[in-house]
């Protein structure tokens, strides 16, 4: 009896570590919690050395730099700027996909997001509609930081701060980030 038990003991075991996925292929698709709160990512690992930026693009801030070799977790790939989930509970950041090359299975790769604030680059004017055609309703100076929420075509839609409806900005009088 106690041989049978044992060798139950035994195959019971063996069942379970066979039935544990492999570490690999479980850290491939784990969810890590960031600041925003939980994300799925991939694991990715650094190529050279980087510079982690605050949004999708070189114009905006860099706020840490990665070393080679360094594993990180990947949630999107905003037209080829890789998000970056901490595991420290800091922000998101976003780095060069030229500079990560990933472990398993590359994360989705999507259009990033026109919202967020921009920087007027020259006067220009707030229009009613995405076109020339529609009326202009409020002038906008050089170096104004305005709040996008949407666009249409090469046409930014604002949000307003004086509490009227938005309206729409050429996109090539604009940067993204604020001053």
């Amino acid at each position: 009896m106690a041989r049978q038990l044992k060798r139950f003991q035994l195959a019971f075991l063996a069942l379970v570590f066979l039935a544990l996925p492999d570490s690999r292929m479980a850290e491939a698709a784990e969810t890590k919690t960031g600041s925003a709160g939980s994300e799925r990512t991939q694991p990715y690992v650094t190529t050279s050395a980087v510079n982690v930026r605050s949004g999708p693009g070189t114009q905006h801030k860099i706020v840490a730099k990665i070393e080679p070799d360094t594993k990180i977790n990947v949630a999107v790939n905003e037209n080829g700027w890789l998000k970056v989930i901490s595991t420290k509970g800091n922000p998101p950041g976003y780095i060069d996909e030229k500079f990560a090359k990933p472990l398993g299975v590359p994360v989705a790769r999507v259009a990033s997001s026109v919202q967020g604030l921009y920087t007027t680059t020259a006067d220009t004017v707030v229009r009613e509609g995405p076109g020339l055609h529609y009326k202009t309703v409020a002038p906008i100076a050089k170096d104004k930081t305005v709040e996008v929420v949407g666009s249409q075509g090469n046409w930014l839609k604002v949000q307003s701060r004086h509490g009227r409806p938005p309206g729409y900005i050429e996109k090539r009088f604009t940067r993204p980030g604020a001053e």
